[in-house]
């Protein structure tokens, strides 16, 4: 009995250990590792927290518009250690201070008050608040894109030294064999000693960058498992990502003014105009009603007589003004401060607009030179692939020797590797434009239009 529970607990403990370790993916797909990154990232859900905040100071803020509705009470036991005769009862601001006999006493009120001037004051930095409210989405929305856009870069490097390494490989085979057959021939004589060192130093140099793309495959696994909270192995396998036969053109006008970085200095600017509108509006006085009932009274014997008869004594209305006639200049500093705020805020916006347009420029100039690129590596595969077939036939017919035939392929996988590559970073192009061209589109198709709303 004590062996069985022995082992149930090994196994227990093992299941403990290797539940607790990250999660290893057999496979890595891009709409699974952007879906994992939105989910996963800790930056988004700072950004999204912030939108909660921003919406509540903008509640905060707009609740101040209606009106201060409060209800005090008092209960006390009152003793006059005066001597003097004096039958009245002393009070200040309607809260009783003096009087001649010691007493229990209780008191309520009931005041309210509405501030008149939050209408040409308090309504503009509520719509500052509210605007500020909008830019936490779009700066939201914003690090979303950012996420993508770093996760794509990742992804990218992941799948291009995964074919490097996967033609490395193939291609250290074919210089092995090399080796190999200079090696035996260099018996016979028929290559020297430096043909064979240089055969050999080949051989070293691929060993050599193959270590080295895994170095830099296990480096951007690492950061891609910073992103995704999944664990990777040199060994995944990576999903290719297809080519798209076009690219839609649209005015870069029309696309940065949707994009969510430009579309945050926008309500930036909407809110800083609502805040000097705010600023200014305070020369003007302040205005507001108020009201006040009042119930009071008193027992000499306990609490319980006062309380039980607690009678209206007087009622206030009456409206307040207060002008402001100096301050030292705090009112002017601060208008002044809000206008430079505004020129700031606009000169950023413009600074976005013109770095938006710069990278949407840029990723199309750089597409379409790897279109020429592309057409180029494909011709030269298509002229390696005929090539290799009339070496075949010539290796049958006893001209080319198999020497030839495995020096050839060696260049043709060459040729066949950078063809790839061209093709993945195409693909990864295209990605990129699709996230700048319409990002709410791209941003739904892989589950990303929800994290910034609450």
């Amino acid at each position: 009995m004590l062996k069985f529970s022995s082992i149930v607990s090994r196994v227990f403990l093992l299941f403990i250990c290797f539940t607790a370790l990250p999660c290893r993916a057999d496979s890595l797909d891009y709409r699974d590792v952007i879906t994992d990154s939105i989910g996963y990232c800790a930056s988004l859900r700072v950004k999204s927290e912030d939108v909660f905040i921003s919406d509540a100071q903008y509640r905060s803020n707009f609740a101040a518009l209606y009106p201060v509705v409060t209800l005090g009470g008092r209960a006390e036991r009152y003793e006059n250690i005066d001597n003097r005769d004096n039958t009245t009862i002393n009070t200040i601001d309607n809260e009783v201070v003096g009087g001649y006999d010691s007493a229990w006493r209780s008191s309520v009120s009931l005041s309210g008050q509405y501030a008149v001037s939050n209408w040409y004051k308090k309504i503009y930095e509520t719509g500052y608040y509210k605007k500020l409210k909008d830019t936490s989405i779009h700066e939201c929305e914003a690090e979303v894109k950012k996420t993508i856009r770093d996760v794509t870069d990742i992804f990218r490097s992941v799948a291009e030294s995964k074919i490097k390494l996967m033609y490395a490989r193939e291609i250290l085979s074919r210089l092995n064999e090399i080796f190999r057959m200079k090696q035996a021939a260099f018996t016979n004589g028929q290559f020297s000693h430096e043909d064979v060192l240089t055969a050999q130093t080949e051989v070293l140099n691929m060993e050599k960058d193959i270590t080295g793309i895994h170095k830099d495959m296990r480096e951007s696994l690492e950061k891609l498992s910073n992103y995704t909270g999944k664990s990777y192995s040199v060994d995944v396998d990576i999903i290719s990502l297809p080519l798209s036969s076009s690219l839609p053109t649209p005015d870069e006008t029309e696309i940065i003014a949707q994009t969510p970085e430009y579309k945050a200095r926008l309500n930036e600017i909407e809110a800083l105009r609502s805040r000097k509108k705010s600023v200014s509006n305070n020369f003007l006085p302040d205005i507001s009603v108020y009201g006040r009932y009042d119930f009071y009274n008193s027992s000499p014997d306990n609490m319980h007589d006062s309380l039980s008869d607690v009678r209206a004594t007087d009622y206030s209305v009456g409206l307040h003004i207060s002008l402001p006639l100096f301050d030292g200049g705090v009112r002017k500093w601060e208008r002044e401060k809000s206008f430079h705020e505004l020129k700031k805020a606009q000169e950023y916006a413009r600074l976005v607009f013109n770095e938006k347009n710069k990278d949407i420029k840029t990723l199309r100039v750089g597409y379409a030179e790897l279109s020429k690129s592309y057409s180029h590596y494909k011709k030269i595969k298509e002229q390696y692939e005929k090539i290799k077939d009339i070496n075949r036939k010539s290796k049958v017919l006893g001209e080319r020797s198999d020497l030839d035939v495995i020096e050839f392929e060696k260049d043709a996988l060459l040729a066949e590797r950078d063809l790839k590559i061209i093709e993945h970073t195409m693909a990864f192009y295209e990605k990129r434009l699709a996230l700048e061209l319409n990002f709410n589109q791209f941003a739904g198709e892989y589950g990303g239009n929800g994290t910034c709303r609450h």
